[in-house]
This record gives structure tokens, sequence and C-alpha cells, in this order.
């Protein structure tokens, strides 16, 4: 089984790469959706991240409030190391349990992992081709961000200010694809990364 990382900021068009990799057969792992289940009650980062960041972070049903969390951690670099420290070996541990999984039902096909922080968890060390999208426009990527996450475009600009930078990532990745143009244009480029994965694949068992 080949495994295939996608990373990109939000709104940078990651997600919409990683649909059409799905549409075309891949078994799509999402590591926002698996920090998410970590965090309801019961689960192993929600009492990790209370003992952490204290009580105030939760809702009145005793969840832990999403938007709560975000305003505690994104006050400084001390802060998102903290919160890193704890959720990204908790959601490595949940993707190489899928991986597992998947390569138990099957040794062939494709598996992809799409992640925001591929390369700062260190996700990537798990994936055969790293693909990195980037915006052509990075500011109207930044409105699209602070519009979905419903925060300013300043706020949304400082807290992507604590992750790597498109060059250092760029540094990492087996493939760029840049999102300058429409969304279809954009699925045309992940249609063509999606062959080049297959023909490399098909490769290996020759």
């Amino acid at each position: 089984m080949m495994i295939i990382g996608i990373t990109g900021s939000i709104g940078s068009g990651k997600s919409e790469v990683a649909k059409v990799f799905a549409e075309n057969g891949a078994m799509v792992i999402d590591a926002d959706q698996e920090a998410k289940a970590l965090l309801k009650k019961g689960e192993e980062g929600y009492e990790a991240l209370i003992q952490a960041f204290g009580e105030g972070i939760l809702d009145e049903r005793g969840e832990i409030d999403r938007q709560k969390l975000a305003e505690r951690v994104f006050r400084d670099r001390d802060q998102v190391a903290r919160i890193n420290r704890i959720i990204h070996p908790l959601v490595h541990k949940r993707i190489v349990e899928k991986l597992r999984n998947l390569k138990a039902r099957s040794a062939e096909g494709m598996a992809v992992i799409d992640a925001p922080l591929l390369i700062e968890a260190g996700f990537h060390t798990l994936a055969d081709h790293v693909v990195l999208v980037v915006p052509g426009d990075p500011r109207k990527a930044l409105e699209r961000a602070a519009s979905r996450i419903g925060i300013s475009v300043e706020e949304a600009r400082r807290r992507f200010s604590f992750q790597m930078s498109r060059e250092e990532k760029e540094r990492v990745a087996d493939t760029v694809i840049i999102n300058d143009g429409s969304l279809e244009a954009l699925h045309r480029k992940a249609r063509e990364v999606w062959r080049q994965m297959l023909k490399k694949e098909d490769s290996k068992k020759e």
C-alpha cells in the first residue's frame, strides 16, 4: 500500500486535493477529525488538555470548547508547543492504527493522510510521498481561512505565524501543487498528481 501525505494551510485547497484522491479510490485519514475525536469527553486528549489548560476551556455541557481552547493556546509559541506535545503523539497513534487496519484489509491501494500540520507533527514520516498544496494568492487563502474559522484576518495571520513557513515545507515535500486558478483547475492538477502516484506504485510492482 502506498501512503500519501497531503498538507497545506486552511484555505489552500488541500482538502479539495484529498477529495479528488478519495474519488479515485484512496482511503483518506483526516488528521483534523482524529484530533477532534480526541477532545471528546472520555477520550485520551480530554483529561490531558484540562490538566494543561484548566476547566475554563469547557462549555456548559462539560465538553471542550474549541474556541475557548484556541483563545488559551494561541497566545504565544510556548502555549502552541504545549498543546502540540499533548495532541500530536495521540493523533499519530490513531493514524498508525488506522493505517495498520487498512493494510490488514489490503496490501495494495492508496491511503492518504490529510493533515494541515503533517510536517510539523512528524506525520510525514509515515508517508511514501508528501504533497504540499499552496495558494497562488496567500491573501485570499488567509481570508478564506479566517472566514471558515470565524476570526479576523489579522488573527488568522497571527495564528498561522506559529506554523512552519512555506519554504521549509517545500524542502520536505515531494510534490508541490500551486492552487492559482479555478476549482476545476485545481482538480485537474490533483488528478495529474494522482496519475503520477499510480505510475510510481505500478513501477514498484514490476
